[in-house]
């Protein structure tokens, strides 16, 4: 199945959820892990016309002590020290300037992502991941962070800026 075709099922559920529970409406962020990391598989979506926004590789978690290994596919862990990667929502919370520039701390709404802000799991930019799909290469890893290139970052802090509540998805 396609990506956008995974994003607009899970984006119906995650609407009711915004609507629900007072989040954003308008846009959401959705990461596929059962994707390829060379793949684009980062989708920002708008909600009121129901199409991408934009779409772009990210970074995974690796799973190890040296963030830049090339992992393809995903593991999945909430513990701390394991520098993989959670699946679930998270709030997009504040925003801040970090050592790999704008950054967004995360704040886990379920239980397979409850310990991103101990973790120290955000949301960033990096110069090592590509902007553009390198399939079958895969990008390189992160702490557990889901890692956009600096360009892709750029653009998504400019759709952020403007926003509160807005939710990040990461599913597989």
């Amino acid at each position: 199945m396609s990506l956008l075709r995974r994003v607009r099922e899970r984006a119906e559920a995650l609407y009711e959820f915004c609507s629900k529970e007072g989040y954003n409406t308008e846009v959401a962020l959705f990461v596929d892990l059962a994707r390829h990391s060379g793949r684009r598989r980062f989708v920002v979506w708008d909600f009121q016309r129901n199409t991408p926004i934009l779409t772009a590789p990210v970074s995974h978690g690796s799973g190890c002590e040296l963030s830049h290994v090339r992992s393809a596919y995903a593991r999945f862990s909430n513990e701390d020290g394991s520098h993989l990667s959670s699946l679930g929502r998270a709030l997009i919370a504040e925003r801040y300037e970090g050592r790999y520039g704008i950054a967004y701390r995360l704040d886990g709404l379920d239980a397979t992502n409850s310990n991103l802000r101990p973790r120290c799991v955000v949301l960033h930019g990096w110069e090592h991941t590509t902007s553009y799909p390198i399939w079958p290469r895969a990008t390189v890893g992160s702490f557990g962070c889901p890692v956009l290139s600096c360009e892709v970052m750029a653009k998504v802090d400019d759709i952020l800026n403007s926003r509160t509540g807005v939710i990040l998805e990461l599913f597989r």
